[in-house]
């Protein structure tokens, strides 16, 4: 059943425009910190505003994938903005590395064929490790006196409902490799270019405590071998302005799914947080590369 808008309201607001002077004589980065802040603000505005369209009714299970993970990736921004707002940016390169996984998703489901293929390899993909994990709870039952623990009741029955509201039967759910879901690193080549992928694998590393994390954020290399540094890792601009850009970018594809009175209200303004942030980045890379960014 395809989903059904009422008419929306407008216009919006004027989005965030840089201080570009101030950006070109910066000489440490908090302007660009500021400018990140910003322009990340404006575009979870919009996207919350595509999320919530108005309907006349609920949404279907293939629209209601794309919306959810919309919303998903606005509460990750969030927590990256008060991450950095309100923390002391310790988070910064995880959430960075959820965001883009999760808007990679939505980039690749918005290319769905008309049968909704790709949806339902994602929640074949979603649901298959879950199936699994019941597999678990019944080996353990089976060695043991085949009593059901109240924390596998609880799971157990978590988990069927969670697949009912989706339609489907565990059982059914075929092999891995069979299932056609592509790996992480192909949805975001797809979504961002072959440039996103890297820094999505060093999110993996602060995630998971490795060594590239270790060494850049938690020792100190001495003579002789390593100190322990518990110094905050710091603010910095980069996870900003990539999740501005990220969110612009397939904020506009989802709103291809959207009536064209959503795209002509947002289209312009998500072009422009979109412009204006890889503009900024830009700046800031040659800031790096300038004697005031290596000094």
């Amino acid at each position: 059943m395809p989903e059904t808008y009422l008419s929306v309201a407008g216009p919006l607001g004027d989005m965030f425009e840089p201080r570009w002077a101030e950006l070109q004589d910066a000489t440490d980065e908090n302007p660009f910190i500021y400018a990140g802040v910003e322009l990340l603000k404006s575009a979870v505005v919009l996207a919350h505003g595509l999320a919530d369209a108005p309907r006349e009714g609920p949404l279907p299970i293939n629209a209601a994938i794309r919306c959810g993970l919309m919303v998903r990736a606005g509460k990750l921004c969030l927590d990256l903005l008060a991450d950095v707002c309100d923390g002391q940016g310790r988070q910064q390169i995880g959430l960075l590395r959820q965001l883009t996984e999760t808007l990679a998703n939505v980039a690749y489901l918005c290319r769905d064929d008309e049968q909704g293929t790709r949806h339902r390899a994602y929640l074949y993909d979603s649901l298959i490790s879950e199936r699994e994990f019941l597999k678990v709870i019944e080996r353990r039952r089976a060695s043991g006196d085949g009593t059901e623990l109240l924390i596998e009741g609880r799971l157990r029955r978590s988990i069927e409902d969670t697949a009912g509201a989706a339609g489907i039967d565990l059982d059914t759910i075929p092999g891995r490799r069979q299932i056609g879901w592509p790996s992480a690193q192909d949805r975001i080549e797809q979504a961002f270019g072959a440039t996103a992928y890297p820094s999505y694998r060093v999110g993996s590393d602060a995630l998971h405590g490795g060594w590239f994390d270790l060494i850049r954020n938690h020792l100190n290399q001495v003579d002789g071998g390593f100190e322990p540094e518990f110094r905050p890792i710091g603010q910095r601009p980069q996870a900003l302005l990539a999740a501005a850009i990220q969110l612009s970018m397939v904020a506009l594809v989802f709103q291809q799914h959207q009536p064209p009175q959503m795209q002509r209200l947002f289209g312009e303004h998500l072009a422009a947080v979109l412009g204006r942030a890889h503009r900024v980045d830009d700046m800031h890379e040659h800031w790096l590369a300038s004697d005031a960014g290596s000094s």
